[in-house]
């Protein structure tokens, strides 16, 4: 079998770089570095072998990884959608009942039972600032875990599991944000609604300005 010719700089006929014999990568790099630049394409068919090329090109070139979707779990309250990381949810419950309890927070809804285990339950229309939850068939407690403490948030419905790609969130609007609303870490857009995007320590902390004026409490009294 007839070997090609090569030209300068260990480049074959066919515009090839011819690899050295050793296989020594500092000579295989120095092979490559000395191999004059592609001649541009000509001929009748120059246009497939250009494209031949830039396809060759594209190929070697750097890849972007491909961005993972995070999972979140959706959940309606007060006709709004709200959104905690998977990672935080243990399940979801149907209100089966829930004791009140008292002097307790106002975002303190009560009491549970999980499983045989008592559970405190966070109403969740009431640590977004809303009027208390009216319980009806579509209500669901929320459980969640938060520094290793499992906790219900009491919701008005849940809604579903999603994917949602981390390019796709964006800031809560500065001007609307408060120092109440930290917990809001993001907006996200699906379908035709918004997500509200929620971190799950953050709103499980309670401080004397969340909590609204007890009945027959004077609002300005400290």
């Amino acid at each position: 079998m007839k070997r090609r010719s090569s030209g300068p700089g260990g480049e074959d006929a066919a515009g090839a770089v011819r690899l050295p014999e050793s296989g020594l990568a500092s000579e295989i790099l120095a092979a490559v570095d000395s191999a004059p630049a592609q001649r541009a394409p000509a001929g009748p068919e120059r246009l497939y072998a250009l494209a031949q090329q830039l396809a060759a090109g594209a190929a070697s070139g750097p890849q972007a990884a491909p961005e993972t979707p995070e999972i979140w779990v959706t959940f309606e309250v007060a006709g709004e959608l709200f959104a905690l990381p998977v990672a935080c949810v243990e399940e979801v419950l149907r209100v089966a009942g829930i004791t009140r309890l008292p002097y307790a927070p106002a975002a303190v809804r009560g009491i549970t039972h999980r499983r045989g285990r008592v559970l405190t339950v966070m109403d969740l229309r009431v640590r977004l600032g809303m009027e208390p939850a009216a319980l009806t068939p579509q209500s669901r407690i929320c459980v969640v875990s938060s520094r290793g403490v499992s906790i219900g948030l009491l919701v008005d419905g849940a809604r579903q599991v999603v994917r949602l790609l981390p390019s796709g969130h964006q800031e809560p609007p500065a001007d609307v944000m408060t120092e109440r609303s930290r917990f809001v870490v993001g907006i996200h857009s699906l379908a035709e609604s918004l997500v509200i995007l929620l971190d799950i320590d953050r709103i499980l902390l309670l401080d004397d300005g969340n909590d609204p004026p007890a009945a027959g409490e004077d609002a300005s009294e400290t």
